[in-house]
């Protein structure tokens, strides 16, 4: 599995989350699996960041510049292609995740679309 198959079903381990009325056992498997993709999303935010500070424009003091307004890393419209270009190799690291395995049939009452539920196909069993 690599990170942008994480990043791509956290909208639908949301809702699995959030779900009511799943036995405890399906309940208890989403929450290991979310719980074990949490620390790889951290590690991917960490990464990401420091290549942000990296590319960003720096003040005076030499710290990377953040827009007051939207929030975002001023990065110079020059190295927006190399950052981007970092940034979809990290996304494509493979990665080895413990995840317990669900069926169609757990997944059920969270009522997932099918986009949802072929992010989420990695921990989904025949």
């Amino acid at each position: 599995m690599v990170i942008k198959d994480i990043l791509d079903s956290m909208e639908a381990l949301n809702k699995l989350n959030n779900a009511h009325g799943m036995s405890s056992v399906v309940a208890f498997r989403i929450g290991k699996n979310i719980k074990a993709i949490e620390g790889e999303v951290k590690v991917f935010d960490d990464v990401r960041t420091k290549l942000l500070e990296e590319f960003a424009n720096k003040d005076e003091n030499g710290k990377p510049i953040i827009d007051k307004d939207t929030n975002q890393y001023d990065v110079p419209s020059d190295k927006l292609e190399a950052l981007e270009k970092e940034i979809k190799k990290l996304q494509n690291e493979e990665v080895k995740v413990d995840i317990k395995k669900l069926s169609l049939d757990d997944v059920e009452k969270a009522d997932l679309s099918p986009r949802e539920l072929m992010s989420i196909e990695y921990m989904l069993e025949d």
